[in-house]
């Protein structure tokens, strides 16, 4: 089953109505005691009472159809009501009933049904006279008599019973049969009854009006949706009708049915985290420009971070990338980079095929049972799979894809590219893999980088910028036969190196036509790899810098890339959501290190927020060297803002520590940027080092308005 197929709710065998939207009529009066035979029909009295509830205007006492007397009340809150009412009655039988009436309609109480000796005084179908009272009554009215001529008011009638039903139920061949009875045992009956599921009437039927006998009825709804479904029944007279208590029933999948994670996992949480908001400082925006808003989630995310899916904040994203599956085959620069994980790979890899793709760490991805407070044991899927599952059945905008690749893992991508074998497997594993765990909406490949200068440096030919657009086109085909098969759209995504040197290698004019977005991965541009340091995410050039590296900022990959007929809808522009910072410089001055020498200087490291020298969470930053999201610097950094390059840095002087990196001011320029030159949208790497302050920043840059 596919998403949009679940979406689909369907109540089998239902007619469709409009739901009635019913009155806040007043409480039920009761009528006091009464004796259930007479001697006489002369005088006989009755005495009401509402103890507490809404009020009414307005009362009638009626024997049967006929309205013996009534009187005018006064609305004084939930305070109780009363009346009393004297008159004659005939020889035989009478059924008396109280109703309290107000602008919205009337309610009736139950009905008392008494016996008049024969030969008794008084008219042959009523009383001859009466007299009522009222407490806060201002006026009354005599009775009327059998031959009355007009139309009766409608009455309230008495409020049905659903009788006990199951508290779940399974679907068993594709449906659950939830039996609806119900019951009133005496009183005013109904003209008609309804049945409602989840507040939308699935079934109605006329009935025959017996007063004051019983009525009953019963329906079977058919159900063919998981989960909690609450059931109703309304007995009407007219617009009037009284509600039964509702019942609450769970759906159950069917056990003998494959395990589907659409209709398995339990999704409460998740719509408790969404009515809760985004959380953190993230404010919800409505996405009035249409354009993206993507930030990469990491596989690592849920260990030492601690940060769980249900800590995204999806209500201001279009986008999720999940990074990373890795491709099975010859991954030195992961061996190299972290032993651990590539013995993990090899494990996943055992039983398959070179350029397969395969889950990195099954235990973070399918496994980890913490995630969600519902997750079971029996749960076949569970860990960060099974909270995107849960994610998507409560966001269904979100479009969640799996990032191929990355830094460390995109060494078989190089054989992809100029291998067709290679590549042919690679293609059936990727769209298997997404076919499989069908919360995702496409692939993203990041392939660092076509034509080398990743981390393998061995790694890396001419044939690279050709590979990557065939790689593109034939992923496109590939996904293209996979929506006429799920009859729903897949995207085809890719980072990219925002330095213009490296876009250079691929041969855009062939791959764009093929692709949705073409991430920019605008930062990194300066970091503590070398000596030339600079801002690392700015979006122009400047001649700030000592040593400026051409083509390393935003608008000149741009640029770069529309020359080359790339679309500029299409283009993603990137942010950072960290800090870049060296330490131990020399020579600068109070406006920063850029008149001094990086030589010998140090990575930034021990304040929270660094999981790496070098490299600092936002969110770090912004508490223990911005000082706040508004913060002009605090700890002895002063913040700084590069006007010409766009781009914000940390500078304290006393010790020589620069940090680079993205703040408010800058990522709302980076939105100001897109919207002017028409460009897709935003993305940011990586969503747990915000503090709500970046991805705020993307939504108000791109002019979307606070909800």
């Amino acid at each position: 089953m596919n998403f949009t197929q679940y979406c689909k709710l369907t109540i089998l065998g239902a007619a469709t109505l409009s739901s009635a939207a019913f009155a806040a009529v007043p409480a039920a009066p009761g009528i006091g005691w009464m004796t259930t035979s007479y001697d006489s029909g002369s005088a006989i009295a009755v005495k009401w009472d509402m103890w507490y509830g809404t009020n009414g205007t307005s009362w009638n006492l009626k024997n049967g159809s006929v309205e013996v007397c009534s009187g005018a009340l006064t609305d004084n809150g939930l305070n109780a009501q009363n009346g009393n009412c004297s008159a004659d009655y005939a020889a035989g039988s009478h059924a008396l009933q109280v109703n309290l009436c107000n602008a919205d309609g009337c309610t009736g109480s139950t009905v008392v049904n008494i016996t008049v000796a024969s030969g008794a005084a008084g008219s042959s179908s009523s009383s001859s006279s009466s007299s009522s009272s009222g407490s806060d009554s201002s006026s009354s009215s005599s009775s009327s008599s059998s031959s009355s001529s007009g139309s009766v008011a409608a009455v309230m009638p008495a409020t049905p019973g659903v009788e006990w039903m199951a508290s779940s139920v399974e679907i068993a061949e594709g449906v659950a049969n939830v039996n609806i009875k119900w019951n009133i045992w005496s009183g005013q009956n109904g003209s008609s009854w309804n049945v409602t599921a989840n507040g939308t009437v699935v079934y109605t039927s006329d009935i025959t009006d017996a007063t004051p006998s019983a009525q009953t009825g019963s329906y079977t709804v058919a159900i063919n949706e998981t989960g909690n479904h609450s059931f109703a029944v309304n007995l009407c007279n007219g617009d009037l009708c009284a509600t039964s208590a509702s019942k609450d029933v769970e759906v159950l999948p069917d056990p003998n049915a494959p395990w589907d994670p659409w209709t398995r996992l339990n999704t409460s949480e998740w719509e408790a985290r969404k009515a809760a908001g985004p959380g953190k400082k993230n404010l919800s925006y409505n996405n009035t420009s249409g354009k993206m808003v993507g930030g990469y989630y990491t596989e690592w995310a849920v260990y030492g971070r601690n940060y769980k899916p249900k800590d995204i904040p999806v209500e201001n994203l279009t986008h999720i990338y999940y990074g990373f599956v890795p491709i099975c085959g010859s991954n030195t620069s992961l061996s190299d980079a972290n032993p651990t994980g590539y013995g993990a790979l090899t494990q996943q890899c055992a039983d398959k095929q070179d350029f397969e793709v395969v889950v990195h760490d099954k235990y973070a991805a399918l496994e980890k049972g913490d995630l969600d407070g519902t997750s079971h044991w029996s749960d076949e899927i569970s860990g960060i799979f099974g909270e995107f599952y849960r994610m998507k059945k409560t966001y269904p905008h979100i479009k969640i894809l799996p990032s191929v690749g990355g830094w460390t893992l995109s060494d078989p991508l190089f054989e992809i590219g100029i291998n067709p074998t290679a590549r042919a497997t690679f293609i059936a594993s990727i769209i298997a893999y997404i076919d499989k765990y069908d919360f995702f909406d496409g692939i993203d490949i990041d392939w660092e980088f076509p034509g080398g200068g990743g981390a393998n440096t061995a790694l890396g030919t001419d044939q690279d910028g050709d590979g990557f657009a065939t790689l593109m086109k034939e992923l496109r085909a590939a996904l293209d036969d996979l929506e006429v098969k799920n009859n729903r759209t897949y995207e085809l995504t890719a980072a990219m190196s925002g330095g213009v040197s490296k876009l250079s290698k691929v041969n855009w004019e062939e791959a764009a036509p093929s692709m949705d977005f073409v991430n920019l991965m605008t930062y990194d541009y300066y970091g503590t790899w070398n000596e030339a340091y600079g801002h690392q995410t700015g979006l122009y050039d400047t001649n700030t810098l000592a040593t400026p590296v051409d083509g390393n900022n935003i608008n000149d990959a741009v640029n770069y890339l529309i020359s080359r007929n790339v679309s500029a809808s299409q283009i993603g522009v990137g942010v950072a959501m960290y800090g870049r910072g060296w330490t131990g410089i020399t020579g600068g001055d109070s406006n920063g290190p850029f008149t001094g020498n990086a030589a010998g200087s140090g990575k930034i490291s021990g304040t929270p927020g660094i999981w790496e020298d070098g490299i600092i969470d936002y969110w770090g930053a912004e508490n223990a060297m911005i000082g706040g999201a508004s913060g002009t610097g605090t700890g002895g950094f002063t913040l700084f803002w590069d006007d010409t390059a766009k781009a914000s840095y940390l500078w304290n002087e006393s010790n020589g520590t620069y940090v680079t990196l993205d703040t408010k001011r800058s990522v709302e320029a980076k939105g100001d940027y897109v919207l002017q030159n028409n460009l897709g949208g935003l993305f940011a790497w990586e969503v747990d080092g915000d503090s709500g302050t970046i991805l705020n920043a993307m939504n108000t840059g791109l002019g979307h308005t606070a909800q």
